[in-house]
């Protein structure tokens, strides 16, 4: 798993290895706000059964849902045991310093530590803690911050959506521009990447993005088709295969057509994989004619 950072949720559904079984009632973190344990419920009244699961079997986790590598049987037979470290469980019974109500966690999934609390102050409002400012007093989860000054927190899934409600509906961005440009959220974190016409649109995608409440960064990784082939370009210079063949390129959203001719056809496939290789670039169409001796 990469460094990205996602939501611990409670209430979110669990998915084992066999089945879909239980929720997250609980998350157990450690002084220095590493995730150890979740705490995973199932059934309702008399019928309800619980357990402490380690994180560490945990393999992904989003808004949605929980990922488990293991079976609900092996969890609810308590055969996969728990963490035993120091640590407390926090819950929805947990009580706040301000009047909100604990909701989840965002966790890295590199080193599972917790980066922000989520917290709920009203029906449907959520606002994100940074770990700085959260520190456990007793029994009692102090936020260290004014309530109004705290950052909004939005699902992914949410930002996800606006996002392309918003890149949809937009009279700058071409047609080109809106089904080349790839969209992906973790943790409130945008990043722009794909394709688009001109460095504008890209600029552009980013502004739209910037103003939807819960995004907390955007990094613009898309190219353009201007860039793309100046790319094309220094790659091919740099492979050598230049000295041999006189190759230029044309992009339409990623989509590069080489043009000219080069000396055989061992250098028609070096030149595709050198092209292939640079970052961007989504098809190659060889238009290169063998030149004559």
């Amino acid at each position: 798993m990469t460094g990205k950072v996602s939501a611990l949720r409670l209430g979110s559904p669990v998915r084992f290895e066999d089945r879909w079984h239980g929720s997250i009632a609980a998350i157990e973190i450690t002084e220095d706000w590493e995730v150890v344990n979740v705490v995973v419920e199932s059934g309702i009244l008399f019928w309800q059964a619980s357990v402490r699961l380690p994180f560490s079997t945990a393999t992904a986790w989003n808004d949605s849902h929980l990922a488990m590598a293991c079976t609900s049987g092996a969890a609810f037979r308590h055969e996969v045991p728990p963490l035993a470290v120091p640590s407390r469980p926090v819950g929805r019974e947990t009580p706040l310093s301000i009047s909100a109500r604990f909701a989840g966690v965002l966790v890295s999934a590199l080193d599972r530590q917790v980066k922000e609390v989520i917290i709920s102050r009203s029906v449907g409002a959520m606002n994100r803690v940074p770990v700085t400012d959260a520190s456990f007093e007793a029994k009692i989860l102090r936020i260290g911050a004014l309530p109004e000054t705290l950052p909004r927190y939005s699902s992914d899934t949410v930002i996800d959506a606006e996002i392309r409600r918003l890149i949809r509906d937009d009279r700058g961005l071409t047609g080109d521009d809106k089904r080349g440009l790839r969209i992906s959220v973790a943790g409130g974190a945008v990043t722009v990447g794909g394709n688009a016409r001109v460095p504008n649109a890209i600029e552009r995608a980013a502004q739209l993005v910037s103003r939807i409440p819960g995004v907390t960064s955007v990094t613009a990784e898309a190219v353009d088709d201007l860039t793309l082939e100046t790319n094309i370009g220094l790659a091919i210079d740099r492979s050598g295969l230049s000295h041999h063949a006189d190759v230029y390129a044309r992009s339409s959203i990623g989509v590069v057509t080489l043009f000219g001719y080069v000396p055989n056809a061992a250098a028609d496939d070096d030149i595709i994989r050198a092209v292939v290789a640079v970052p961007g670039v989504r098809e190659v169409i060889s238009r290169l004619e063998t030149a004559a001796a």
